[in-house]
């Protein structure tokens, strides 16, 4: 096989496929063979690298933070302040979220919760990595005076995040109830009218 399995396009042609069966016949439809075929890569060679549901589901979660990370450095690089860096942020988890609508179902499944304790782990990781840096953005806007600081960075990060997660949710199984575009922007314009001083 010309193409490695380990390569960057590889791997996020895996997370799309199985994230694709996620959506379409839910997540207990994912298997290696499945994602092998729908790839189209052999089974076998799937296998080599994943054993099972779960380590597919676990490369799909970290594909994904990866994504993240990627956003984060770019927000923090380009944004012209705190709340620009926010505001980037936000775009790019948006993106991600209107890209990837099977998320929500994975991070809400029986399967991460109680099946999978690794992948429940792994997700908690994950957001609390990615709190930390909403946490830390907003409180560096606090002190700048761009961000109002009669509320607690930690209830600002869990209103941003309600801005993420409602959308995605309701775009998980109905992507045609949502523009995501207007509601992104619209969702933005509220949380900078909301917080900024």
């Amino acid at each position: 096989m010309a193409e490695r399995l380990e390569s960057p396009l590889r791997r996020e042609q895996i997370a799309d496929a199985a994230l694709a069966i996620v959506v379409e016949q839910g997540i207990g439809a994912v298997t290696v063979r499945r994602v092998a075929e729908a790839v189209g890569i052999s089974a076998a060679a799937l296998y080599r690298h994943y054993k099972n549901k779960g380590d597919i589901l676990a490369a799909v979660l970290e594909e994904h933070h990866e994504f993240h990370l990627a956003n984060v450095r770019r927000a923090l690089s380009q944004g012209l302040g705190p709340l620009d860096s926010l505001h980037l942020l936000y775009s790019d988890m948006m993106k991600l979220v209107a890209r990837y609508r099977a998320l929500p179902v994975i991070f809400l499944s029986d399967v991460l919760w109680f099946e999978e304790p690794r992948l429940r782990d792994l997700k908690m990781r994950h957001h609390e990595a990615i709190r930390d840096v909403l946490r830390d953005l907003i409180a560096k806007g606090q002190e700048q005076g761009e961000i109002r600081d009669d509320v607690r960075p930690q209830e600002i990060v869990n209103h941003f995040i309600g801005l993420v997660a409602m959308p995605a949710l309701m775009c998980a199984r109905n992507p045609e109830d949502v523009d995501m575009d207007r509601q992104a922007a619209a969702n933005w314009e509220l949380f900078a009218d909301a917080v900024a001083r």
